[in-house]
């Protein structure tokens, strides 16, 4: 079975996986452009910059979405 190009094999399996899974995830999320929303902690912006906050739910969206179907 493939998700975004990981194998089941790769799923989070308690912590005697979790380093490579760790690893994966990082390099998952740094092939979607999303990897900065683990590593620091980017503000959501003000209502009043509607642009900005479609753009900022629809990738965190996405991390969520990448990290959930994996663990």
């Amino acid at each position: 079975m493939l998700f975004y190009g990981l194998r089941h094999k790769y799923y989070l399996q308690g912590s005697s996986s979790y380093i490579s899974w760790k690893d994966r995830m990082e390099a998952m999320l740094e092939d979607n452009k999303t990897k900065e929303l683990i590593e620091k902690d980017i503000p959501k912006p003000p209502r009043a910059n509607a642009q900005d906050l479609a753009k900022w739910r629809k990738c965190v969206a996405k991390v969520r979405r990448i990290i959930l179907e994996r663990v």
